[in-house]
């Protein structure tokens, strides 16, 4: 048979296939192909060519396009899918191929592409093309993570066949799309789903939802982390008929839940996260809803409305809802008996708001319930374990009342039904033993039994049961023991022990758990050195350690090498004495550095030039000394050596620390004047710091004196920008550019040796809320700027040289203690007994009031000379010459005199 009998048939072949699928569509049946496949069209010429130029491209590596080879790209190319009848490419996935360069515009060659996945490549921000608007029978696209960047063309609304579209560039690793307005997706009127992620829709139009809204057939609508800032509260009409998945969640919306989520009726999943909800949950926004299996408005700003909002789920008689999650919101609300009415909840979050009142019974009635999260709330009154004894589904359980009103009285028999892999117990009154039904949960992977006032020995079962946990906090009890005992853990998967505010004594040991990650023993009665060899090991993943607040002593181990995982340590207020080994300061990443409250001298970390990952190092209340460290690191937050021995001037490497907001060295020994470069520290002109890292389990305490008193900084420590360098002997006059520092806070500089004026322009520091400046030798007057500072509520003036009229404008009004400036005689004026002359100009004023009375006693003082000079020439000429005019006689003998 010759080639060209063979294409004859192979023409016939396909001709009759094709009459074949065309009748059977007419017909509306479908075609079975029984035991063999269709044959196989080879790869058309054209579109070949167009894959070629489009490879030709790219400037990357090949990666995935490497097979792209030979004549047929249908069968072996990989990406290409064609189509079984006409050959023609169909679709199209460069996904994850590292592909970097230009989209070449040949891609409109391919006419019958149906679907283009362009996602996780690099286009190096370029703008996406224009042309892929013109691809008109695409039905799927994808270029999430692709790196374009720019402005999306508004030409992709000319797809009007596409049924999905996916712009997803959350924790994509550089470039972003703009959307500037969304108009253009009203046109997609084909579209099923639409996925708009980490794109920035910050100055789309308001009515982006009404151009979503014109979409009929969209059934998943995800636009979420887009910084959108308008959630509209109704709509004319609600077109999404068919829209059963909707997530909003990371916006900035700041506004109620929108009624018109009731008249989406198919919605199936709602999701609304940390997006700035506020106010009640409207009942309306929730009627017809009986399709609804999921709510998730988690950290949001909501503060009402639960019980409304449980009674009409329950009201449907079949409720479907399944998921239930308001946490983290500021609900002030109780739980409604109707929760037990919806008996298809399997996960109920409700944990960190301010629930009030009893915990209902009906709660029994939830037997599918897998999760039930209520801690973190104000609940009070009495829970049994009738509560729980039907939830045979439980796995996890979060009980807990802030202010500890909350009692659990379960049966010293009881059995649960229940066998939990998480079981966390907070702020609850549970008795003074442990409660013998946790023995029984043999699937625990993480235990929390904390502020319940538990007592005694850690029985023995607790320590098997830890042998298969990955999480244990016993803290802020009153248990006891000797902690080697303890210290047995044959499991290799526990990774954090919480056991602080107790009452554990005895000796440290070797550290024997080596997958331990998070440990904390702070505020117990251990005492002792603290082991050599504690720490060498090899295979540590240890990243925390707190052992503040006991009574160990003698040095801090050297041996730190192997702790190459290690993040935070805490050894403060305990009696350890020596140096700070230079093996700890060097660990690359240390982030948390404190030892204050000890016995340590030397001078610490000196080896250090550079901090890669140190955030805060506290080492004050020590002996150390020498001169202040010159420390470098762009992201040190907090420094505090208070109370040493310090000495020198302040070091000009403090001002190039980028993030720098707390910085105290108040009661050492330093002297000199306060560097200029203050004014450039860069860190006390943000408005917050980000100080808390996502590894942070604990509070990151600091004490530090703001407003006159000592206390103890831990959740609104990123808040605080504060400058305290009392009690040394600096000298010199408060640098003009401290002002720059907009930011700051608390402002001490009490007890030092500073003159001069205070800056006039210190008006400019709007956020200070403290400022002390007593005990130095500063003179002038107090700056009239001063009163515009409307946050300041502490001020200390006391004991300078400050003279003039005390301030009485704004916040001086409520400055009514005369201790605030006492010891400067030159002040007058309330409320100081002395008061002002008013006659009696101020020899030191150097205000405008005072420039401008004086500038006029000079200008009337020239005018009366002037005047006066002016006025005896007149009188001088006329009593003479006016005489001689008049009386011939005088006239004649005064010429006479003359010789004339």
């Amino acid at each position: 048979m010759t080639s060209l009998h063979i294409k004859l048939l192979r023409c016939v072949h396909i001709t009759l296939l094709s009459l074949l699928t065309l009748f059977t569509i007419c017909r509306g049946s479908t075609v079975l192909v029984l035991n063999h496949p269709m044959t196989q069209v080879g790869c058309v010429e054209l579109e070949r060519q167009a894959l070629m130029r489009i490879k030709a491209a790219f400037t990357g590596p090949d990666g995935k396009l490497s097979s792209w080879t030979g004549q047929d790209c249908c069968s072996s190319w990989v990406g290409v899918a064609c189509s079984n009848i006409t050959g023609h490419i169909e679709k199209l996935d460069l996904s994850r191929a590292s592909l970097t360069g230009d989209l070449s515009s040949s891609l409109t060659d391919l006419k019958y592409l149906t679907y283009l996945d362009l996602s996780d490549n690099d286009f190096q921000n370029k703008a996406i093309p224009e042309f892929i608007g013109s691809m008109e029978k695409l039905t799927y696209l994808d270029m999430s993570c692709s790196l374009f960047g720019g402005v999306i063309p508004r030409q992709l609304g000319n797809l009007q066949n596409l049924v999905e579209l996916h712009l997803n560039y959350d924790g994509c690793k550089s470039a972003s799309y703009r959307i500037s307005e969304l108009s253009w997706v009203s046109s997609l009127s084909s579209l099923k789903q639409l996925e708009i992620r980490s794109v920035n829709l910050s100055l789309a139009s308001q009515q982006w939802l009404q151009s979503v809204n014109m979409l009929p057939n969209l059934k998943s609508l995800v636009i979420t982390s887009c910084e959108l800032a308008y959630l509209p509260q109704t709509l004319p009409f609600v077109n999404l008929t068919s829209l059963t998945y909707l997530d909003l969640s990371y916006n900035k919306f700041n506004s109620l839940v929108p009624t018109w989520l009731s008249n989406a009726s198919s919605l199936v999943s709602i999701q609304i996260l940390e997006s700035g909800l506020k106010g009640r949950i409207p009942r309306l926004a929730f009627e017809n809803m009986c399709n609804l299996q999921t709510i998730w408005f988690t950290g949001n700003l909501l503060d009402g409305g639960l019980a409304e909002l449980v009674d009409t789920l329950a009201d449907c008689s079949n409720s479907s809802i399944r998921q239930l999650d308001l946490s983290q919101n500021k609900l002030r609300d109780y739980l409604p008996n109707s929760l037990g009415r919806l008996r298809n909840l399997n996960s109920l979050y409700l944990d960190s708001n301010s629930l009030f009142g009893y915990i209902p019974a009906s709660i029994c009635n939830l037997t599918k319930l897998r999760a039930l999260r209520i801690c973190d709330n104000q609940c009070q009154g009495v829970m049994r374990d009738a509560h729980l004894s039907n939830l045979a589904s439980l796995t996890s359980l979060c009980i807990g009342s802030s202010n500890k009103s909350l009692v659990l009285d379960f049966s010293a028999d009881w059995y649960p039904p229940f066998n939990l892999s998480f079981l966390y117990i907070s702020g609850c009154q549970i008795g003074a033993s442990f409660p013998i039904w946790i023995e029984s949960q043999t699937n625990l992977l993480s235990l929390t039994l904390s502020k319940t006032a538990i007592s005694g020995v850690v029985p023995g079962w607790i320590w098997k049961l830890s042998a298969q946990l990955n999480y244990l906090d016993l803290s802020e009890n009153k248990l006891h023991g000797n902690f080697p005992e303890m210290l047995m853990i044959k499991g290799d998967s526990l990774g954090i022990v919480d056991l602080g505010n107790n009452l554990f004594e005895g000796t440290l040991p070797r550290l024997q758990q080596i997958n331990l990650r998070q440990l904390s023993l702070k505020n117990n009665r251990f005492f002792g050195v603290i082991p050599s060899d504690m720490f060498d090991q090899q295979s540590s993943r240890l990243q925390f350690l707190d052992l503040s607040g006991n009574m160990l002593s003698g040095n801090i181990p050297t041996k730190w090498d192997a702790m190459r995982t290690l993040m935070y340590v805490d050894f403060s207020s305990n009696n350890l004495s020596g140096e700070v080994p230079e093996t700890l300061c060097q660990l690359y990443l240390l982030s948390w550095l404190k030892l204050s409250n000890n016995s340590l001298f030397g001078e610490p970390c000196n080896s250090v030039t550079t901090f890669e990952n140190l955030r805060s190092i506290d080492l004050g209340e020590n002996n150390f000394s020498g001169n202040i460290p010159k420390w470098r690191g762009d992201r040190v937050e907090q420094i505090r050596l208070h109370g040493n021995f310090f000495k020198g001037s302040l070091p000009a490497e403090l001002c190039s620390l980028p993030n720098l907001h707390v910085l105290d060295m108040a009661r050492n020994k330093l002297s000199g004047q306060i560097p200029p470069c203050f004014g450039k520290m860069t860190g006390f002109t943000k408005p917050l710091s980000n100080f808390y890292g996502a590894f942070t389990p604990y509070y990151i305490e600091m004490e530090l004196s703001v407003k006159g008193s000592d206390r103890n900084f831990d959740t609104i420590l990123p808040l605080l920008n504060l400058i305290d360098l009392s009690g040394n002997e600096l000298s010199g006059q408060i640098p003009e550019q401290i002002t720059n520092l907009s930011y700051l806070n608390s402002l001490n500089l009490s007890g030092n040796r500073i003159n001069g004026h205070i800056p006039d322009n210190i008006g400019l520091l709007l956020h200070l809320e403290s400022l002390d400046l007593s005990n130095n030798a500063l003179d002038g007057h107090i700056p009239a700027s001063l009163a515009s500072i409307t946050f300041l509520s502490k001020l200390n003036l006391s004991r300078n040289n400050l003279s003039g009229q005390i301030p009485s404008q704004n916040q001086f009004q409520t400055f009514n203690d005369p201790s605030i400036y006492e010891g400067n005689p030159g002040l007058c004026g309330l409320p100081l007994p002395n008061m002002c002359n008013p006659h009696k100009p101020d020899k030191d004023s150097s205000d405008d009031s005072g420039v401008s009375e004086k500038m006029t006693h000079d200008v009337l003082d020239k005018m009366m000379l002037w005047a006066s000079i002016v006025l005896g020439f007149i009188i001088g000429f006329w009593a003479v010459c006016g005489t001689l005019a008049v009386k011939k006689s005088w006239r004649d003998a005064y010429f006479r005199f003359l010789g004339i």
